[in-house]
């Protein structure tokens, strides 16, 4: 039942990404975690893992930002961003069933995202920051999303439900920064 849950949301979004094209959304970013939900169920090491490294790349990525940036709006996200996700990092930790599954650093793909984004100064940093932002939002509240529908831990089902607002407002906070005067 699961897995056929997870193909579902999968081909949803695949089906979704014409539209998202339409709008300027990259379709691709998403690519790694719709082949995670075609290949297996998202079990609990999967949901802790990916939201550990989404954390961390939002916490790292956001700290990049404050270091680079003066637009007022962007940098009060990123210290947001840094509040709420090392809330969820030690949220996640203080769950047995999320503690033992955490993984440490990054992987690949983020550690990569990170190298681009600090090559970056200015304006193009803030544009490059919003992007990662929105395209990690999305990833996120995909995982969250499907895991609070189908998890297969009791209590890390019950953490992706109760946090997916917070995601989804946070991807809606990222949107309305790319918008026109969103970065003023």
């Amino acid at each position: 039942m699961r897995k056929r849950t997870l193909l579902l949301a999968a081909a949803g979004i695949a089906l979704s990404a014409p539209a998202m094209a339409q709008q300027g959304l990259n379709a691709g970013p998403l690519q790694p975690l719709l082949n995670l939900f075609a290949s297996s169920e998202v079990g609990a090491d999967t949901f802790v893992q990916q939201a550990a490294f989404g954390d961390a790349f939002e916490m790292e990525s956001s700290r990049i930002l404050l270091n680079g940036s003066q637009h007022p709006n962007i940098r009060q996200f990123a210290e947001l961003m840094i509040q709420h996700h090392t809330q969820l990092t030690n949220t996640l930790r203080s769950l047995p069933e999320g503690a033992t599954r955490i993984p440490v650093g990054l992987d690949e793909r983020r550690a990569r995202l990170l190298a681009e984004l600090r090559q970056h100064q200015g304006d193009m940093l803030d544009r490059h920051y919003v992007a990662q932002q929105i395209q990690s939002h999305e990833e996120s509240e995909l995982l969250y999303r499907t895991y609070a529908e189908s998890g297969d831990v009791p209590v890390l089902k019950a953490f992706a439900q109760q946090n997916l607002p917070m995601i989804r407002e946070h991807l809606r906070m990222a949107r309305a920064l790319q918008a026109p005067g969103g970065q003023q």
